[in-house]
């Protein structure tokens, strides 16, 4: 097999240099909840009742300690919380490339931040109820106020997944100098 040169676009840039850096926890419940609420979309993973992962990016809003989705009436995800409520939710704040070393690959990481909550799923079925989340969830990404057609609202899928565990991660932060 022949393998052509060819160039590669550099989406993040070079990078930027970092002495040394590291992974660590989060655990500040505000900051946590800003990293979430800095995000557009997360990534939904429910299991097949064979056990196979399936995810999806979706739309969101996290309001008092619960995340509101919204999905079609019907679909993979939706059989799939059928046989287990049970989802895990991602969040990730947008990366900036940084090394140690420019020509180690191994060295090159993404600054970034990330959420993970875990928690179980249910279904909104009161119209009332479906709109005031609607709402909520709406406001995340708009200021723009909607009226929702009664076959729309009753159509439309709206979840509330009260979390279990969330647990909040900052990626290549540089280590502090020692004063020693």
């Amino acid at each position: 097999m022949r393998i052509e040169s060819f160039k590669i676009a550099f989406p993040y840039g070079e990078g930027l240099k970092i002495e040394r850096m590291k992974t660590i926890n989060i655990e500040s419940k505000e900051e946590i909840e800003a990293i979430i609420n800095s995000c557009k979309h997360c990534v939904v993973s429910t299991v097949s009742i064979d056990g196979m992962p399936y995810s999806v990016p979706m739309n969101f809003v996290f309001h008092n300690g619960q995340l509101i989705l919204h999905s079609a009436p019907t679909g993979t995800h939706l059989q799939n919380i059928e046989n287990n409520n049970s989802i895990c939710a991602v969040f990730c704040t947008d990366g900036k490339l940084v090394y140690q070393h420019k020509e180690v690959a191994c060295s090159y990481r993404m600054r970034a931040q990330s959420v993970v909550c875990f928690g179980k799923v249910s279904f909104v079925e009161n119209i009332d109820d479906k709109i005031l989340l609607m709402n909520r969830l709406m406001a995340h990404y708009t200021q723009n106020e909607f009226n929702y057609s009664k076959p729309a609202i009753q159509n439309v899928k709206v979840w509330i997944v009260e979390i279990d565990k969330i647990t909040g991660k900052s990626f290549a932060v540089p280590h502090r100098k020692s004063n020693l």
